[in-house]
């Protein structure tokens, strides 16, 4: 929470973190927060393709045990994968062993319907 008047909403490009010690950290922070926004908009069920080049489903949107931030499951349409929508001894979907992966939003672009 900021001051009355003294917050802005900006994209990420549209920031410096120049001048801090720990801009590093600050610039981090602010990919995740984006990456999390990003996520977000996309929804179970929805068509993707990963990487550029591999279609799927998104079977899982949200926080997972292996790493920090909003991660997308998808279920690939062929074996490009290496999972079965669990990793680590947790499941986030189930899918055919080697379709599955986890990726980050900004790893995935949406699908359009004609």
């Amino acid at each position: 929470k900021c001051s009355s008047a003294k917050g802005i909403f900006a994209q990420l490009a549209q920031l410096q973190t120049t001048g801090t010690g720990d801009s590093t950290m600050v610039e981090q922070t602010l990919r995740q927060a984006e990456a999390s926004a990003t996520a977000l908009t996309l929804r179970v069920g929805q068509r993707v393709t990963w990487s550029g080049k591999h279609a799927g489903t998104v079977r899982y949107v949200g926080p997972v045990k292996f790493a920090a931030g909003v991660f997308v499951g998808v279920e690939l349409d062929d074996a490009a994968g290496r999972h079965d929508g669990s990793f680590l001894g947790a499941s986030y979907f189930e899918c055919e062993f080697g379709k599955g992966i986890f990726s980050q939003a900004s790893m995935l672009k949406a699908l359009t319907t004609a």
